[in-house]
């Protein structure tokens, strides 16, 4: 059981739906304003957590942080809270309907502007805060195509293609890893790590561009694969559109099709089904 005051574990065991940790953690007096180097809290990190955890784990995580006293309005680093990670990484409106019973606000955007509707994952999940929210479901929300799921031929040759655009990208100051981490959160701090090891801004460094394991997964899946990035040296609107740039015309060099709306708090998603 963690000491009183200890919360480095709580917000990974939040993200993996591990009840009984987090009742650990919350026994031994866990504080629910705490956040991570990231700016996430353990709400946060719970809804995260939506689309890589068995939903009843999920949700059983979600209500007891809530009822411990979570803030629903909390926002992490860049302006997000609790139910706008929900909506952007859930498959199903399950858990953010849990925060939205909670008490938590619907309509809601990021400190860029970014809507909550922008960025829901999920068509069902557009389509509940749309309801709530009286907003329009955007275009960019609707179904996306049937899934298609990739056999391991089609796979090995877009990696090989991605491989090259990684490339690309590293020789032109991005930092740029593949398939890194169990979640965004590991594969950002994997890709700081790199990125300050490498020098940083100081080394003439942009930023950096990565995907995770769990991307890999959904690529599979989907054909399509989420990408993440960052750029330096502070994260800011500029410097993360900037970066974003590098990253989209790099892919689309590469002849991908590439899905963005040009915001840095938006992830492009690139389109591996063509040839």
């Amino acid at each position: 059981m963690t000491a009183k005051g200890d919360h480095s574990d709580i917000f990974e065991a939040a993200r993996l739906g591990d009840v009984r940790a987090v009742q650990d953690h919350l026994g031994a007096g866990a504080d629910m304003s705490a956040v991570d180097p990231y700016g996430f809290t353990a709400l946060h990190s719970a809804a995260i957590g939506a689309d890589a955890t068995p939903v009843a784990q999920n949700l059983a995580v979600l209500d007891l942080l809530v009822r411990a006293g979570s803030s629903l309005e909390q926002r992490s680093g860049d302006g997000r809270t609790a139910l706008f990670l929900a909506a952007e990484f859930a498959s199903s409106t399950d858990a953010v309907q849990l925060l939205l019973n909670a008490g938590a606000q619907a309509d809601i955007a990021t400190d860029n502007g970014l809507h909550v509707l922008d960025n829901a994952r999920a068509p069902a999940v557009a389509q509940l805060l749309s309801r709530v929210t009286g907003r329009p479901v955007p275009r960019q929300a609707t179904p996306e195509p049937d899934p298609v799921r990739m056999q391991a031929r089609q796979w090995h040759a877009a990696s090989a293609r991605i491989a090259a655009v990684f490339e690309t990208l590293t020789g032109a100051g991005v930092v740029a890893l593949q398939n890194i981490g169990s979640s965004q959160e590991d594969g950002f701090a994997e890709c700081a790590r790199a990125y300050r090891s490498h020098g940083g801004a100081a080394a003439g460094l942009h930023g950096f561009c990565y995907y995770t394991r769990q991307d890999t997964k959904r690529a599979k899946r989907t054909g399509r694969l989420p990408l993440a990035f960052w750029g330096a040296p502070e994260g800011a609107p500029g410097d993360m559109k900037r970066v974003g740039e590098l990253v989209v015309g790099a892919f689309r060099d590469h002849g991908f099709d590439v899905d963005w709306n040009g915001s840095g708090d938006t992830r492009p998603l690139a389109d591996l089904r063509a040839s």
